[in-house]
């Protein structure tokens, strides 16, 4: 280790320290022995003794000698010591008196929120056939009679509930709750897509685009059963080749409401609007959902909220004249697809007897007004201990209505209301 007299390393402080101290003592211990051993020499009488003796003092003195030169030589560098220690410890207080050094927090990076994408409506008429769905007075007709119009070909109007305002220059049909009519106009559709791909097959490739409009289907769904249903199906699966498009208005977004139980890849070939309450139900996304619930009309399209324009109470369809092998068909004799036991019920009320399940409801319904279906399910026994599922007893009441015997409507939240004809 190598010494300097102007700087000293931590180790070099302590090693002078301590070599002065331990010299400067040892040296004081060996004079005080030697001392000692001097004025021990007067006690021995023998002359060998007192020799021997005062040569073991004096070996002790040149010990001490050799002590004191080492300290001599350490005491250049005693002052540097002391004053590197005072340095030292003067550094060792200041850095114990600062304040304590925080850290800064670094915030982390705020994740960009992507804003919410707004389908345009119009996107609706790139699917084969559109669905919309929303309470009474939530803008059915009006929004499909403006998405309609976008596409500038002719309709043909179902709605077994139109008055006469609704769908004003055309020819509706099954209004007044005509089934009947319905019945056969789905058999003359049915034939209408027949005969086309007929001439589809003989190489033909353009056809009259035809759109039908089909409101209250639930309703029709549950008049006419099954053969209603089946023609829906064909026509969503196969008709969009020949040019025929629909566009189905309903209060109810299920599928076993609509009658399609169990035909979900049917439902992909439609583009599905969700309006009002549908919309804000089906949102799944928590973003998704505020942006449609600070709209002034939620909307949905298919999983994407959407924006609606803004259209008159009174807006209209241009009317356009039918293709012409729809016309030739009205009044065709030929036999329909669907035999009349199959595909149709009487608007009419029946003379025979009723079930007694359906004269219970009958009965509890008689003079008491509109009454709500879970009101009839709980005020009927049968209903309440068999536990009859709300669809079931919408089915019985719909039924009725066919019949004649009851009048029911919407609610708006997927329940309906139902009274006898002459209650008030």
């Amino acid at each position: 280790m190598s010494y300097t007299t102007t700087q000293f390393h931590a180790s070099q402080i302590t090693a002078t320290t301590e070599s002065l101290r331990v010299t400067r003592k040892a040296s004081n211990r060996v004079f005080a022995i030697a001392c000692f051993v001097y004025l021990s020499t007067a006690i021995p009488s023998h002359w060998t003794l007192k020799i021997g003796l005062m040569a073991a003092a004096s070996s002790l003195v040149a010990i001490c000698v050799r002590l004191d030169k080492h300290l001599e030589l350490l005491a250049p560098y005693a002052d540097n010591s002391v004053r590197e220690s005072a340095k030292a410890h003067s550094q060792f207080i200041t850095h114990a008196m600062k304040p304590p050094i925080r850290e800064i927090a670094i915030a982390s990076p705020i994740e960009a929120i992507a804003p919410v994408k707004f389908a345009p409506i119009e996107s609706s008429l790139k699917k084969p056939h559109l669905m919309i769905l929303g309470e009474t007075g939530s803008g059915k007709s009006t929004i499909c009679k403006y998405l309609v119009s976008q596409v500038n070909a002719p309709c043909l109007i179902i709605d077994p509930h139109a008055s006469p305002t609704d769908w004003r220059g055309f020819n509706v049909v099954g209004s007044g709750r005509n089934y009947a009519d319905i019945a056969t106009e789905f058999d003359r559709l049915a034939n209408l897509m027949q005969s086309r791909y007929e001439e589809r097959d003989k190489g033909v490739t353009q056809f009259d685009p035809l759109i039908v409009i089909i409101d209250e289907f639930p309703a029709i769904a549950s008049a006419l059963g099954k053969g209603a249903t089946d023609t829906v199906k064909l026509l969503a699966r196969e008709a969009r080749k020949v040019q025929i498009r629909m566009c189905l208005l309903s209060q109810g977004a299920e599928v076993k409401t609509l009658g399609l139980e169990g035909e979900g890849s049917i439902r992909e070939s439609f583009a599905m609007l969700r309006l009002g309450s549908f919309a804000l139900t089906h949102a799944k996304q928590q973003k998704v959902l505020e942006a449609i619930d600070n709209s002034d009309r939620p909307a949905m399209l298919d999983q994407l909220p959407c924006n609606l324009p803004s259209l008159s109470d009174n807006q209209s369809l241009p009317v356009l004249p039918l293709p012409s092998d729809y016309q030739a068909l009205i009044g065709n004799t030929a036999k329909p697809l669907q035999s009349a036991s199959s595909s149709q019920l009487s608007a009419q009320p029946q003379n025979t007897p009723l079930a007694p399940v359906f004269q219970k409801v009958i009965n509890y319904l008689d003079g008491k007004g509109w009454k709500k279906d879970y009101e009839i399910k709980a005020g009927i026994r049968e209903f309440k201990d068999k536990d009859t599922p709300i669809s079931e007893l919408q089915g019985y009441l719909q039924f009725l209505e066919v019949q004649g015997l009851l009048e029911t409507r919407s609610t708006g939240k997927g329940n309906i209301e139902a009274k006898t004809l002459d209650s008030p």
